[in-house]
């Protein structure tokens, strides 16, 4: 094998190796923001004075006059919490797979072109991770309907459940859910800065490496 040879055996090395780095890059960081950021806000918080879905339930029956089961009402809301956190888990191929594409059919022109994750990249990708997001949300709200009896003690007068449940699904279905998916939109904005900011570094190293490797020393000869 001639020295141009292994030079350029190097440089696709180090291509792939910096291809390989920068995929790595987009799955800590779809996977942190699913598992860590957007979970953070469907978690149980640490005080229940902090539970907006706990909170909401025990107002409402108070106002109904209903004595709610305790065991029945935490169940209930874990279950909620829970089936978000399941279906989202979900999620993370739609916005990894979009962005990792583009970096597997990266092929650079220029000795400096590096790889980068544009607002328009982003905004495809996270387009569609949206749109699951927000339809995920609606079902797991819809079907609070069919668990929602297991709150209420034996003996409750139906009309008094028939108004609660009203009152708090049309609850869950505006109020809640616009909050949680406003609050869901700014975790992904600050992501995406992080992954674009992480990917330019990434970027940044590659070609530091490249100019300056003895390993590429024949190239430059």
């Amino acid at each position: 094998m001639t020295e141009e040879m292994m030079i350029e055996n190097f440089k696709k090395q180090h291509l792939e190796t910096y291809k390989k780095a920068v995929i790595e890059i987009i799955k800590n960081n779809t996977n942190s923001l699913i598992e860590k950021d957007i979970f953070s806000l469907i978690e149980k918080p640490p005080l229940d004075s902090m539970d907006q879905i706990k909170s909401k339930l025990l107002e409402v029956a108070k106002k109904q006059k209903i004595v709610l089961d305790t065991n029945g009402l935490e169940q209930f809301v874990n279950q909620f919490r829970s089936s978000l956190q399941q279906n989202f888990l979900n999620l993370e191929e739609i916005r990894k797979s979009h962005l990792i594409l583009k970096v597997e059919s990266f092929d650079p022109e220029r000795e400096t072109e590096i790889i980068s994750i544009t607002t328009k990249d982003l905004t495809k990708a996270n387009q569609n991770l949206k749109k699951e997001i927000k339809h995920q949300v609606k079902e797991v709200i819809s079907s609070l309907e069919n668990h929602i009896d297991s709150i209420y003690k034996e003996g409750t007068l139906l009309d008094a459940k028939k108004n609660m449940n009203t009152q708090f699904l049309k609850y869950m279905r505006g109020i809640y859910q616009k909050n949680l998916l406003d609050h869901i939109s700014m975790k992904i904005l600050i992501k995406d800065r992080t992954l674009s900011s992480g990917v330019n570094e990434q970027g940044e190293r590659y070609l530091f490496t490249k100019m300056n490797s003895h390993l590429f020393d024949g190239e430059k000869s």
